[in-house]
């Protein structure tokens, strides 16, 4: 019973799914509105480098509280976004080649990165141990 305490929604949890509705709901507007201007390649890096931006900061300073957040931080986030983009269109590819609609998997998946985003933030990128036991490296 105590598993099930220690996972529950608290506050930092809610805190990050809003910022993240948040940050999505940002991303697409630029995304769209690069789509009028743009080619697609252009629109799509622009919208990611809002996402990565916006999420290393809300996530960090927000959500889990970092003073400062380090060049160690930025990388270490950075290889979770490329992470989290990869598992992405591994699993959207295998679950279509499975005979579910792209779109569906492409939904389906989604509960799972965010799962997997939050505990890899929480106790790798922004964790208060790692913030104490490591500077930055000028």
């Amino acid at each position: 019973m105590e598993f099930l305490n220690k996972y529950r929604f608290n506050g930092k949890k809610r805190l990050f799914l809003f910022l993240g509705i948040i940050n999505f709901l940002i991303t697409n507007f630029f995304l769209h509105m690069a789509l009028l201007f743009f080619p697609i390649l252009f629109s799509t890096i622009l919208s990611q480098t809002i996402n990565f931006l916006l999420g290393f900061y809300l996530y960090g300073k927000k959500v889990f509280k970092i003073k400062k957040l380090t060049r160690r931080n930025l990388r270490n986030y950075l290889f979770l976004a490329l992470s989290i983009l990869n598992i992405n269109f591994f699993s959207i590819l295998l679950l279509s080649s499975i005979g579910i609609n792209k779109n569906l998997a492409a939904i389906y998946v989604v509960p799972f990165l965010v799962i997997i985003s939050y505990f890899v933030q929480n106790n790798l990128i922004f964790s208060k141990k790692e913030q104490n036991s490591f500077r930055d490296v000028k």
